[in-house]
C-alpha cells in the first residue's frame, strides 16, 4: 500500500523538484493577501511571477475573481488569499536590518509589524505562521525586501485599482550567534480607500548573505 502524503508535505517536495529543476534559490513562503474595497465589489487579483506559483488558495489559475465585502471577507469564506512561489531571481532587500533573539521574535513582531502597516488580525495570522517556522536559528536576522524588487519578480496586480497598497515580505536568516545592526528606515503607511495588504516572507539558509 502506498501512504498517503499531507498536502504540506506535497508541496514542499513540489517546490524542492522546481528549485531543482529551474536553479532558483528562494522561495516566497505563505503570502496572504488582505482586500478591503470599503464597498462590497467584486475583484481581480493577479501576479506577475518571475519564476513559478506552485501553492494557492484559492486556486489560483490566471488569477483570482473573488468577490469581496466591504469588511474585507473573500467569497464568504476566508480572510485573505494565499500562494507560495519560487522565485528565479534573488531576493534584494531594503538597507539596514534587524537582529532579534528566537525567544524575542513574538515581541518583535508585535512591535514592529504594527510600524510595517499591518493591523491586529494580520499580525496575529503572521505570527501564528511564521513563529511556528523560525525554530532553526539561536538569532534571526530580519530585513526588509525591496518594494522594487517586488514589483519586478512578484508583481500583484489588482482591478480595481487599490488606493493604497502594503506589502510587508520580511527575509529570515538563522544566526548562531548575534551580530552588529543598523535598522532600516521605516515609514508606516496610512491606509487610505481601497486597501490592500500582503504579508509573507523568505527563510534563508543559516549565515547566509544578503543581496543588498
Amino acid at each position: 500500500m502506498i501512504p498517503k502524503i499531507s498536502a504540506a508535505i506535497f508541496s514542499l517536495f513540489l517546490a524542492l523538484a522546481i528549485v531543482a529543476t529551474a536553479g532558483a534559490g528562494e522561495v516566497l513562503e505563505k503570502p496572504a493577501i488582505y482586500l478591503y474595497p470599503g464597498v462590497e465589489t467584486d475583484v481581480h487579483v493577479a501576479l506577475e511571477v518571475n519564476g513559478a506559483i506552485f501553492q494557492s488558495e484559492p486556486t489560483y489559475n490566471n488569477g483570482w475573481f473573488v468577490h469581496v465585502t466591504r469588511k474585507g471577507t473573500i467569497n464568504n469564506e476566508r480572510d485573505y488569499l494565499y500562494y507560495e512561489a519560487v522565485l528565479d531571481e534573488p531576493v534584494v532587500f531594503v538597507p539596514g536590518s534587524w537582529v532579534v533573539k528566537r525567544e524575542d521574535l513574538q515581541a518583535w513582531f508585535d512591535d514592529h509589524l504594527v510600524d510595517l502597516g499591518l493591523n491586529v488580525l494580520e499580525i496575529q495570522s503572521f505570527k501564528e505562521y511564521w513563529l511556528n517556522r523560525l525554530t532553526q536559528g539561536v538569532y534571526y536576522e530580519i530585513a526588509l525586501v525591496s518594494q522594487d524588487f517586488l514589483d519586478e519578480n512578484a508583481k500583484l496586480v489588482v482591478m480595481p485599482v487599490p488606493d493604497t497598497v502594503i506589502r510587508c515580505i520580511l527575509y529570515f536568516i538563522p544566526l548562531k550567534e548575534t551580530r552588529k545592526y543598523v535598522p532600516p528606515e521605516v515609514r508606516t503607511p496610512r491606509r487610505k480607500g481601497f486597501t490592500v495588504v500582503e504579508w509573507g516572507g523568505v527563510l534563508a539558509e543559516e549565515n547566509a548573505e544578503r543581496v543588498r
